[in-house]
């Protein structure tokens, strides 16, 4: 209360007990009533106040998030208390050297974050064997160069990042992204505290697969996002791969999160009903054509232009 609200108990409790004589003790207990009020709220907003400082000064509270929840857009805000990096894959590479720009982005955050820690080399793990949507780039012997190995091979050459960089090759989607790297990697060497960098246009989608896989089980997981710039994408581009992102984002959430919740159940799924990984669903793939029409889409897949008009 103010001085102004302060006044209004007092007058209230003065007519309120004026012919019994005791307004006297009335002006006293509404006064106290009023100090002791605004005494309570100073000390919560205090304390509040010393909560902010907290965590702005201490950049090694495991929750320390900017407005967007746990989604990060500046270096400097990211906890100083990983495990290990993940760098998402996001299309063909151009080369062995030279994986799609929006993924050079993120390739260059995670050195960039990968930076700041002087005291020890934080792992990096890169993420997915390819795209379903294009031909994979092949190497001078025809072996496919996976997603992940362009993106540890980026790395190396240009931010001399080479030890402690590990591939992951088996997904070929975004949920192929997170089975694999927390069944593959992180349940077993016992990573916990992970930041996962994407592009903001994949981020959605990205966030509610790693929540939903990461979050089956008591495991003690903390996930952590950056957010990288969208480059290397033109506008129809990146509008055709926005309005895909989306539409996958809900089906996780309203459908597939909702129905499988245990690792056992997202497996049976992965291999039992997943176009990409299902075992009949491939061999008719394998006969049939590409199902994606937009071309549009398919430029925010990477890869050459003469590999996307199947030339």
């Amino acid at each position: 209360l103010d001085n102004a609200g302060t006044m209004r108990v007092k007058s209230k409790h003065q007519n309120r007990y004026s012919s019994k004589g005791r307004s006297n003790s009335s002006l006293f207990a509404a006064m106290s009533i009023g100090g002791i009020t605004i005494l309570v709220f100073a000390m919560r907003n205090f304390r509040i106040t010393l909560t902010m400082l907290a965590n702005i000064s201490d950049s090694t509270q495991p929750a320390q998030t900017d407005s967007k929840g746990n989604i990060f857009t500046g270096i400097t805000k990211v906890p100083r208390n990983i495990d290990a990096i993940f760098v998402l894959g996001g299309g063909v590479p151009i080369s062995l050297y030279e994986p799609p720009l929006y993924v050079q982005q993120r390739c260059d955050d995670a050195a960039a974050v990968w930076h700041l820690f002087t005291d020890r080399e934080i792992p990096i793990l890169t993420l997915s064997a390819g795209t379903a949507h294009l031909p994979q780039l092949l190497s001078n012997e025809g072996l496919p160069v996976w997603e992940s190995t362009s993106s540890a091979a980026y790395l190396k050459k240009k931010h001399k990042i080479e030890s402690n960089v590990y591939v992951e090759t088996t997904s070929y989607d975004t949920i192929g992204n997170a089975f694999f790297a927390r069944t593959s990697h992180t349940d077993i060497i016992g990573w916990r505290k992970i930041l996962i960098i994407t592009n903001e246009f994949h981020m959605a989608r990205t966030k509610a697969i790693f929540d939903w896989i990461f979050g089956i089980g008591n495991n003690g997981y903390q996930l952590h996002y950056f957010s990288s710039k969208n480059i290397g994408l033109d506008e129809e581009a990146l509008a055709a791969r926005r309005e895909h992102e989306e539409r996958s984002a809900i089906t996780v959430s309203q459908k597939l999160a909702p129905r499988y919740q245990t690792m056992e159940q997202v497996w049976k799924f992965i291999n039992e009903n997943h176009d990409l990984y299902t075992s009949q669903k491939l061999i008719a793939g394998a006969t049939e054509a590409n199902n994606v029409r937009n071309e549009k889409l398919k430029a925010s897949y990477g890869g050459r232009n003469d590999e996307r008009d199947g030339s």
